[in-house]
């Protein structure tokens, strides 16, 4: 399941617009499930994560597998994973939460909620009547 050792971010996307567009609508929900506590929604992850998939396996003799290029292996090198984590995290820049505008826009709560507040508060693409 986990891909080669090699640095995770090439600083291209990893997905189109359209590919991040699907994810939407259930990250929507789970952040919903949270109730606005972050650490709740990413406790589900991790937790996911360890249980179905082997992100928090280590290869065996120091990520050896005997095997040419890795072919088949499951997990990863020690510290590997924490590698594509912070990878992961840093894709992203941090942003500065100030007073409200003048322009009467929506304030971001300071705290574990934040991002999932404004998360909630985006619009969702309803399927079929409601």
């Amino acid at each position: 399941m986990s891909q080669p050792a090699m640095p995770y971010s090439t600083g291209a996307p990893m997905l189109t617009p359209a590919e991040l567009q699907k994810f939407e609508a259930p990250l929507i929900a789970m952040a919903n499930i949270s109730n606005g506590d972050l650490r709740k929604l990413f406790y589900a992850f991790f937790s996911f994560l360890n249980r179905r998939t082997d992100f928090y396996c280590i290869l065996p003799n120091g990520g050896s597998n005997g095997r040419p290029n890795g072919g088949g292996r499951m997990g990863f090198q020690e510290g590997q994973a924490e590698q594509i984590l912070l990878a992961s995290f840093r894709q992203f820049p941090l942003r500065k939460v100030g007073p409200k505008p003048a322009s009467g826009g929506a304030v971001v709560k300071s705290g574990a909620s934040a991002t999932i507040q404004a998360a909630k508060s985006a619009p969702i693409k309803k399927r079929g009547p409601h």
